[in-house]
């Protein structure tokens, strides 16, 4: 079975672009050569990034499955509910984000603007939840998913990140085979990738596509 075997809902505008990073490569003494692929321009839909790469996979099971609100968790901040927020807007989905307070920001401005402010902007429907950092499933999510139902809706759930889900690393297995095709275009190999790692299916999916 292939990548393409799998449904799948186009969400980017394509292969997102890469570069190379001639002055940093620089800065850091000139002995590695440093590229960048541009997951911040992958998408128009609530201004890209990594989970908007891996939804094309999760949103094509909840079509399939009649689904009609995708309901998720994050951190107050994070950029994987508004991500969640802006594809099920962009599909005439609902969506219902249970935001938790991940991180210690005392600022009073930090429940209001950013990323929640954009989720709120797109027309999610936020829960507020002080519980702590946990990527694990917790009640909360729990009840946000059982209010869908009780209002007559089919809720479609999304874990923390996209990740602690059977389609959770494809969308960055189909990454991979993206750079494989860069690399030729460009003439270069890439021996390394750097990525930031919370919940872990960004990275899972790079490995198992390599």
């Amino acid at each position: 079975m292939s990548l393409d075997d799998f449904p799948r809902v186009p969400l980017l505008f394509g292969p997102s672009p890469i570069h190379p990073l001639p002055r940093l490569s620089e800065a850091l003494g000139g002995g590695v050569e440093i590229w960048a692929k541009r997951e911040d321009c992958n998408s128009g839909i609530a201004f890209g990034g990594n989970k908007v790469r891996k939804l094309e996979y999760l949103v094509a099971e909840a079509l399939e499955q009649g689904c009609d609100t995708l309901v998720s968790v994050g951190g107050v901040q994070s950029n994987h509910t508004r991500q969640v927020t802006g594809v099920a807007r962009h599909l005439g989905l609902g969506a219902v984000t249970v935001q938790e307070g991940w991180v210690d920001w005392p600022e009073s401005s930090y429940e209001k603007v950013g990323n929640i402010q954009l989720t709120r902007i797109l027309g999610g429907d936020i829960r507020m939840d002080p519980a702590g950092f946990d990527i694990g499933i917790r009640d909360s999510w729990h009840r946000a998913l059982e209010s869908v139902e009780a209002a007559g809706g089919k809720p479609y759930a999304i874990p923390a990140g996209a990740s602690d889900h059977p389609l959770g690393g494809m969308g960055f297995a189909n990454w991979a085979r993206e750079v494989a095709v860069q690399e030729a275009l460009h003439d270069v190999f890439f021996d390394h990738v750097i990525v930031c790692t919370v919940t872990g299916s960004t990275h899972a999916g790079m490995i198992a596509g390599f």
